[in-house]
């Protein structure tokens, strides 16, 4: 059987900057006067906040590490009893 292919996704700082054409709207509105700054500011930001994102939320999610066990708290086997009936003489 063939391997399925996973679905392609936006990476993180690229995600991120898909704001970045509203953002530097606002700031334009907002501020006119120091727009190009604020423009690149924005979009330096906007890439960063997408890089580092991803990163912590996959910190949080990582599972921890199970705390080491003593000897005593090893699983065991035990082998159920089983008991067969008495087989009877057939005549």
């Amino acid at each position: 059987m063939a391997p399925e292919k996973r679905e392609w996704s936006v990476p993180g700082p690229i995600r991120a900057l898909l704001w970045w054409p509203g953002v530097a709207f606002v700031l334009v509105m907002v501020a006119p006067e120091s727009a190009a700054v604020g423009i690149a500011a924005s979009g330096g930001a906007l890439m960063a906040l997408g890089a580092i994102v991803p990163i912590v939320s996959r910190r949080l999610r990582r599972p921890r590490p199970a705390p080491p066990r003593s000897i005593d708290d090893r699983p065991t086997v035990e082998l159920p009893t089983v008991e067969l009936p008495p087989v009877g003489r057939v005549a």
